[in-house]
């Protein structure tokens, strides 16, 4: 058996002998104690006190019990990915172990193995290697052998038998010291943050050395070109899904909408931005003892005495696939919960979702101008003639966006190289800061904003709207309070993150109400604020909060249109959660 595992092995079996040392001491010591404690009370408090201790030793240690592996994404069978499996057995005779029992495609980038051993890796279990489709869609069959052949060297190493063992491991450490914070004079939290200490320190020495041999077996399979550049592109590809999760995907996610194509869309992200991940330069940071992995810069010089490779397979690693459609559509429906979005193709979706998005905006930018002005509507005209108004930025961009759109003086680019934006007619971008100092600048500078908006071929009088209140549509719901007085009127209120929802019961209060405010607050909003008698009260049309009490929340708020309600919790009503904070933040 290797060293590092034996000594990784040890470590684990001694921090649990520490610790069923040190309970089995204050257990003895704790029987002294109680036996010679003649105060009833005093012997029940001490009881209790160590029944405590005792617990949270056994918290502590409760992760070491074997806890079966439950990967994630989708199986990946023999008709699956026939060219994938012939790889894998290729490389497990060419290293000398066996390969693994289950291969799973995961949602994210990465590649992974893990054995399900037991008795701290000594006895063999099932094998599982799991490898992201973002991974074989970036690489090429060359680069994705090399990746294999690394991960297959971690298999020869033990490193998959005693992966499950040592991350228990660390959730019992974790836990251990949760129980004695760092500030505290204890010394048994000395000596078990002291221990803690080593065991990591000496697991993550031996995590940079496995990562070293790792690589030297990827290298010498794989060859120098291909490992090296496998090994630059992998930790790119994680800011790369991320971005791409953040940037194109979630483009439409407050409106309700959603691409038809996750992975199909990524890989167009990828061709476009292929250049670059092959040409960044790699990131240069100092090392440290609490790495696990080596800094880059040493790996790719320890692989510059790996064999060469003449003969280099560039087609797509995503073609090991048998249907690499199929695979990433049962994988989109594992991995992805889009509800009820709208599903669009990429080539109209990012275009409608900006358009959505703009449109939402742009109607509370006319909102608050109508608020400010008194008048039932908004608009960019209304705006010029007022001498300041309190609109929000955002809503304000977005109205003169969308009026420029439709004088076509605008248009929309959504590029996989770069964030999709809108842009000038030519391609350059408005000067949307001076726009803003213009038109919020008061009537002193209304010459000068009636001229630009001219220039973006923009009617001030014909960009309006505002007319309909907001919506709470399917907003969010962040909290509720049962049993609520809302104008003398008995209820419950909704916390939403547009609004406030209060929806009225027939008689007095006479339960904490949990179950009736749990089932309204199952319900879309826009359905509770349609109950009869309901009231909609959006946070945009609050002019004044003013509270009488936090404990419970007693306060008046006034509307724009100077209605007034009055609010008032009791201290029997039941609070969901949080919502106690959650009222006053946004009463606030």
């Amino acid at each position: 058996m290797r060293i590092g595992v034996v000594k990784v092995v040890f470590l684990v079996v001694g921090f649990y002998a520490l610790a069923t040392l040190i309970f089995l001491l204050l257990a003895f010591g704790g029987g002294f104690l109680l036996a010679g404690i003649d105060n009833v009370p005093l012997f029940v408090l001490a009881g209790l006190g160590m029944g405590l201790l005792f617990g949270a030793g056994i918290a502590a240690l409760l992760p070491i019990r074997p806890v079966p592996f439950v990967p994630k994404g989708v199986p990946l069978y023999r008709d699956d990915a026939p060219e994938l499996w012939a790889t894998l057995t290729e490389l497990a005779e060419t290293i000398g172990t066996r390969p693994p029992d289950q291969v799973w495609l995961t949602a994210g980038p990465g590649a992974s193995v893990v054995e399900e051993a037991r008795l701290f890796g000594l006895k063999p279990g099932r094998r599982f290697l799991s490898i992201g489709l973002p991974t074989l869609q970036a690489l090429t069959r060359a680069q994705a052998r090399a990746v294999l052949a690394h991960e297959f060297a971690h298999y020869g190493q033990l490193d998959g038998r005693t992966s499950v063992t040592g991350y228990r491991s660390h959730v019992a450490v974790a836990r251990m010291l949760d129980r004695f914070p760092r500030s505290t004079l204890n010394p048994l939290s000395w000596l078990f943050r002291g221990y803690a200490r080593l065991f990591v320190l000496t697991q993550r020495a031996a995590s940079r050395r496995r990562e070293f041999e790792a690589d030297q077996v990827m290298g010498r399979i794989a060859g120098r070109a291909a490992a090296q550049s496998a090994l630059r592109l992998q930790p790119r590809l994680g800011g790369e899904w991320t971005r791409y999760l953040g940037v194109h995907v979630a483009l439409g996610a407050e409106v309700e909408m959603a691409p038809d194509d996750v992975y199909g869309g990524f890989a167009g992200m990828l061709d476009a931005r292929r250049e670059w991940l092959a040409t960044a330069a790699d990131p240069i940071r100092l090392p440290s003892r609490w790495d696990t992995h080596p800094p880059m810069t040493e790996r790719l010089w320890a692989l510059e005495t790996a064999p060469g490779e003449s003969d280099m397979d560039e087609r797509p690693a995503v073609g090991l696939l048998a249907d690499p459609v199929r695979s990433a559509a049962r994988l989109e429906e594992a991995s992805f919960d889009f509800g009820e979005r709208r599903r669009l193709p990429w080539d109209t979706y990012p275009r409608e979702a900006a358009l959505a998005r703009l449109k939402i905006d742009a109607e509370a930018a006319y909102r608050a101008i109508a608020r400010a002005s008194g008048q039932p509507g908004g608009s960019l005209e209304t705006l010029l003639t007022l001498p300041g108004a309190d609109v929000p930025e955002d809503g304000l961009m977005a109205a003169v966006v969308l009026a420029a759109l439709d004088a076509g003086t605008m248009r929309f680019v959504h590029r996989w190289d770069d964030e999709p934006d809108f842009v000038l007619a030519d391609g350059s971008f408005l000067d949307f800061d001076l726009i803003e100092d213009l038109l919020i600048g008061g009537p002193e500078h209304a010459v000068r904003a009636r001229a630009a908006l001219a220039g973006l071929g923009i009617d001030p009088a014909a960009a309006n709207g505002g007319t309909e209140r907001l919506s709470p549509g399917e907003a969010p719901v962040i909290g509720g309070l049962a049993n609520v007085r809302f104008d003398d009127r008995h209820g419950h209120l909704v916390i939403t993150e547009r609004g406030l929802i209060f929806s009225p019961v027939p008689g007095a209060e006479s339960e904490p109400g949990k179950e009736a405010l749990l089932a309204l607050m199952a319900q879309a909003p826009f359905a509770v604020a349609a109950r009869a008698d309901a009231v909609w009260l959006p946070y945009e049309e609050f002019s004044h909060v003013e509270k009488q009490r936090d404990i419970p929340i007693k306060a008046t708020v006034t509307l724009y249109n100077g209605d007034e309600h009055r609010i008032h919790a009791v201290y029997t009503g039941y609070v969901h959660e949080k919502s106690h904070e959650t009222i006053l933040r946004v009463l606030r």
